[in-house]
């Protein structure tokens, strides 16, 4: 039988003091030490445990998190953990503001299509709280202005996309600009080296032809020396 909201308890509302911690240290989240190792939450995702109304869906950007194992830390982030832990940022209820179980469709959606993401082991087809009424997934937007609101968050959130997509072929463009620059250079420089190995060889065979040429003339010019000398 898969899990309900009801089966699992988050936190003991009698001890809630209106204060929850937001982040801590370098980190844009929580980090939380544990027996074998740590990992960081955001408190964007939490906020409808502690009671507080999900308006919107968080930014998927923004949702990143860190994790180590003791018997794998080689960046040392269990000291980084550690010490994030001296600086400490809270929420006070008049930032966080009234409570309420209300989740607003875009956040609800966002929980169904992440759960149909990654594959999450519980039953699509029900509730996700008790708040919830059933309805069939996925959730349509309920007005104009959710429906526009939505269209707006995800074109945004596909700009940035693109964007960075763009930065990257950029980027991609500029290094293969770069390369086809060298290897241009290194033909060229190869093609002077050959057009001077081949003038030292002309310039070889020259001297050699010159040389032959110059020791015939030297031989004959000698044997007629010789021819012209008077008898004794």
């Amino acid at each position: 039988m898969p899990l309900t909201p009801d089966d699992i308890v988050w936190y003991d509302a009698a001890d809630d003091a209106g204060v929850v911690i937001d982040s801590c240290g370098e980190f844009q989240s929580v980090p939380l030490i544990g027996r074998y190792g740590g990992i960081t939450y955001n408190l964007a995702l939490a906020m409808r445990q502690f009671g507080y109304p999900m308006k919107e869906k968080p930014n998927n950007l923004s949702l990143s998190g860190e994790f180590y194992l003791n018997n794998k830390d080689y960046a040392n982030m269990r000291m980084k953990f550690v010490q994030a832990w001296h600086t400490i940022r809270r929420l006070d209820v008049n930032q966080l503001g009234k409570k309420s179980n209300f989740g607003h469709a875009s956040y609800t959606q966002w929980v169904i299509d992440r759960a149909m993401s990654f594959g999450l082991p519980y039953t699509l087809q029900r509730s996700l709280s008790s708040t919830i009424p059933h309805a069939s997934l996925p959730l349509p937007p309920c007005t104009q202005y959710e429906y526009q609101e939505r269209l707006v968050e995800s074109n945004h959130e596909s700009a940035t996309w693109k964007r960075k997509y763009n930065e990257a072929m950029l980027k991609m463009e500029t290094m293969s600009g770069q390369l086809e620059q060298n290897d241009h250079h290194l033909l060229k420089k190869r093609r002077q080296m050959i057009e001077r190995d081949e003038l030292l060889l002309v310039k070889d065979r020259l001297i050699d032809r010159y040389a032959n040429k110059k020791k015939r003339m030297d031989f004959f010019s000698d044997a007629h020396s010789d021819s012209d000398d008077p008898p004794a």
